[in-house]
């Protein structure tokens, strides 16, 4: 007798549920991308217990009859795709047929469908059908879905928290609101509401209701598009950076999508504009001929493969390093009013109401304070409060006045007034000055009196060994010297003087950890920000005002003077208005 069998289908979904449902997330996905394959411009999910006892999403698409409702149940069942062709075109965010099946076997399920005046219920519990009959008629489709992962115990266990389950809901409810700006979205849980999108489709309205009107505020809208690829979206300044690369969100036709070298592109744009250990906030939406795009890696979807990367590549780091270039990145100082709202018990309230009738008149009490408040009422503009700059005015004129703390040159003008960080500001001087000099090299050499002899590891010796040919091309004259040994002769004329020695090791650390796409253009930038640290002036060194100024003329030549190649910024501005604010002299 045969030992191999087909599995039943309840088994089947089972198993490939363990691929398609791995959390209450992965449900949550799943139902709000069918409502927006189903046309749904009103999408509302209810979560109870953070979606661990119930998820409920309801929506106003185009619904389904009785038939399709039951065969919608069935595994590889989809309207999506129909013929192998459609494989390479897709344009749908749902296309394999295997989401409902894969919830409904590990949950129980009530779906709720209305089509030409026809409703629909169907009712399924551990893949079982337990119901199917008519209901009452409301437009679009509802599905319920509780007693998640009840027959799969082990999965159950290793469900995690609510606040992280619920966390996590937010984040791509967050994200998939940022991809379709023009559908309202609403999420409540517990009976508590935490985004309520307008779908107005003004992407930087969904921003200020994720990120806040303060984040809102310092976003730079960019569009471009090349043969292949369209892009369009907000980057923020790089003073707004987070911890994580979670906010760097990246939508490609509308999927949301998690793409490694997509970020790194869009993080390394930013290069010398911000800390490398933070990152930007950006809602980065990417168009392109489904052709060029492969979606079908993995069940969830969440990653693409795309045809001509380069080109996409290329399209972002230009956008965004040209974005970030024509606008005045100077951080300025807020002094933020401190808004006085009242309190529960100065509301006026009457004694003989019930609590939820005393708490409906507060709320009242408060939207009618807050809308007569010109602060908060503010509404966001459209485009972002960041003052443009012609090209050949990147830095106004400054007039140094004094250093404070050994570190800090003070500035002013008819603006307000200025503090310039002069360790910073050295730094990018000296960087952008390297940085030249790396790409247009001149044979300059210094022979030396007494030879630098220097030892390493034998796998380190054996990479410096296999690039010797390249250090030689620095103008570095470099060979054997015993085992595991070489001697330095000779070094290029523009190695800061007194660290000549500490500049060739850093050379040569920059060489054998080289990474896998090692590049010339890489490596010289980061040899030119290993220098121009060496030879910037330190905090606590005192200035006079000739060479405040020097720095200053210098400052104003750098492509960009408002961030030393680490990121930090060099310079920071009080406005005379600012400054009255903090004394009082103004209201």
């Amino acid at each position: 007798m045969s030992s191999i069998k087909v599995m039943n289908e309840i088994l089947a979904n089972k198993i490939n549920a363990g691929e398609v449902v791995e959390k209450c997330v992965s449900i949550v996905k799943e139902l709000v991308e069918n409502s927006i394959d189903a046309g749904s411009d009103d999408i509302k999910i209810y979560l109870k217990e953070s979606g661990l006892k119930e998820i409920k999403v309801i929506d106003n698409g185009i619904g389904m009859d009785k038939e399709d409702a039951i065969l919608a149940f069935q595994r590889h069942a989809t309207s999506k795709l129909l013929k192998e062709d459609d494989l390479f075109n897709i344009n749908t965010l749902g296309f394999r047929g295997e989401a409902l099946p894969s919830i409904a076997v590990i949950s129980e399920v009530v779906l709720k469908t209305t089509k030409d005046n026809v409703s629909t219920l169907i009712h399924i519990k551990g893949g079982k059908l337990l119901e199917n009959t008519s209901c009452e008629a409301r437009s679009g489709t509802t599905i319920t879905v509780s007693n998640i992962f009840y027959n799969t115990p082990a999965r159950l266990k290793y469900l995690k928290s609510p606040y992280s389950e619920l966390a996590n809901i937010v984040d791509y409810i967050n994200k998939i609101a940022l991809s379709y700006p023009n559908i309202k979205f609403k999420l409540v849980n517990d009976d508590k509401e935490l985004l309520n999108t307008d779908g107005s489709s003004n992407l930087l309205k969904v921003i200020k209701e994720i990120f806040g009107l303060d984040v809102a505020k310092r976003m730079i809208y960019i569009k471009a598009e090349n043969e292949d690829y369209e892009i369009d979206g907000y980057i923020s300044l790089p003073e707004v950076t987070r911890r994580t690369k979670n906010n760097m969100i990246t939508l490609v036709n509308g999927r949301v999508i998690k793409n490694y070298e997509l970020n790194n592109t869009i993080n390394d744009a930013y290069h010398t504009f911000k800390e490398d250990s933070r990152y930007p906030i950006v809602v980065l939406n990417i168009k392109a001929d489904p052709v060029l795009l492969d979606v079908n890696i993995h069940p969830t979807k969440l990653d693409v493969k795309f045809s001509n990367f380069e080109n996409l590549t290329e399209l972002i780091t230009q956008s965004i390093t040209s974005a970030l270039k024509t606008k005045l990145l100077i951080p300025k100082i807020e002094a933020k009013e401190k808004i006085s709202v009242p309190t529960y018990e100065e509301i006026k309230l009457d004694f003989n109401s019930t609590i939820e009738e005393e708490q409906q008149e507060y709320k009242k009490n408060l939207e009618n304070y807050i809308n007569g408040n010109d602060i908060l009422k503010k509404e966001i503009a459209e485009e972002t409060v960041v003052e443009q700059i012609k090209n050949n005015e990147k830095l106004e004129e400054l007039y140094p006045i004094g250093i404070a703390l050994g570190t800090y040159i003070i500035c002013e003008n008819d603006k307000g007034i200025y503090l310039i960080d002069q360790h910073a500001a050295k730094e990018r001087i000296n960087y952008e000055k390297y940085k030249y000099i790396l790409t247009h090299p001149k044979q300059d050499s210094i022979s030396l009196l007494i030879p630098i002899i220097l030892e390493y590891p034998l796998n380190e010796y054996i990479i410096i060994k296999e690039n010797i040919d390249f250090i030689r091309s620095l103008n570095i004259e470099i060979e054997d010297f015993g085992s595991n040994s070489f001697r330095i002769t000779a070094h290029p004329t523009w190695l800061p003087s007194g660290f000549e020695e500490e500049a060739i090791k850093k050379i040569l650390d920059l060489i054998i950890n080289k990474e896998k796409d090692f590049s010339i253009e890489k490596f010289n930038d980061r040899l030119a920000m290993t220098v121009s640290c060496k030879m910037s002036k330190k905090a606590n060194t005192y200035s006079s005002i000739s060479e405040m100024e020097n720095l200053i003329k210098d400052l104003k030549k750098c492509n960009n003077p408002y961030h030393c190649p680490h990121g930090r910024p060099t310079i920071i501005h009080y406005s005379i208005y600012e400054l009255e604010k903090l004394f009082k002299r103004s209201i």
